[in-house]
């Protein structure tokens, strides 16, 4: 099911702020996981996406390793800061491919994005109705019929269709459809999906005819910080309410609800 971090502040944090350095890191809750919905462990890859001082677009870091066990990861991260950062560990969903294709967070221009869920039909006749919105542009981008690669790539497709628009309406246009779609095939999904641009983090906390995944928030003097559990229990973290959307940036954080089909009361 995976657990993923982020973070978007005045002063940069380098990937190991997310990955191993909170008692309660992404290393950590790669093999101890405490609110897991499905599955036990979180070992089938680790990612990160950053934006260094004065950079629009990301760089990315993935390997299909857990987080100790990538032979460059641990030593790299204390060294690559960003003023917004993503980080995520991968539990593969049964039936969708291995690999580093497959490992969040994706990046596609200005833009990256990771999921924590999994999308019920994927490999039938859910993914090809959710695919069909693709360009072919954005359908070359599927490395891997990955229904979190999916997810984001739909996330761009609606801003290359809107020009001008906000990554928060880019979300929710996206969460709408494919709730709508995963509910009239008799399916279900969740879908914390996290999009970010330099400076603004986007994430969904939702799902569609199921429970839904953990996320919580935390704002610091530092920035505002996001993540599946949090990175250090004696902090204040906050519960995300479920079917909403957070939108953090580096003072702020808000939260707005999010209707769709098959949305629990």
């Amino acid at each position: 099911m995976c657990r993923l971090a982020a973070y978007v502040g005045s002063k940069s944090q380098p990937l190991s702020a997310l990955l191993y350095d909170p008692p309660h890191s992404l290393e950590r809750a790669a093999i101890a996981p405490q609110e897991l919905l499905a599955g036990t462990v979180n070992v089938d890859g680790t990612g990160a996406a950053w934006w260094p001082s004065a950079r629009s677009e990301p760089l990315r870091y993935v390997t299909t390793q857990p987080p100790w066990a990538d032979p460059n990861l641990p030593g790299l991260a204390p060294e690559l800061r960003g003023h917004t950062v993503l980080a995520a560990v991968r539990s593969a969903t049964p039936g969708l491919p291995f690999g580093s294709d497959s490992v969040s967070p994706f990046v596609s221009g200005d833009l990256a994005g990771m999921h924590n869920g999994w999308i019920g039909g994927f490999n039938r006749g859910v993914g090809r109705e959710l695919l069909a919105g693709l360009s072919d542009e954005r359908f070359g981008q599927l490395r891997a019929m990955n229904d979190s690669l999916a997810l984001f790539l739909l996330v761009a497709q609606h801003l290359d269709d809107h020009p001008g628009g906000s990554v928060p309406d880019a979300v929710t246009a996206v969460i709408q459809h494919t709730a709508k779609v995963v509910i009239a095939a008799g399916r279900s999904a969740t879908l914390n999906l996290v999009v970010a641009i330099a400076g603004e983090v986007v994430a969904a906390r939702t799902s569609a005819g199921t429970d839904v995944n953990s996320l919580y928030s935390l704002r610091t003097t530092e920035g505002t910080w996001l993540a599946s559990e949090p990175l250090d229990p004696e902090a204040d973290w906050r519960r995300v309410p479920e079917h909403s959307l957070v939108i953090l940036t580096p003072d702020a954080i808000d939260i707005w609800s999010v209707d769709h089909d098959g949305r629990s009361a």
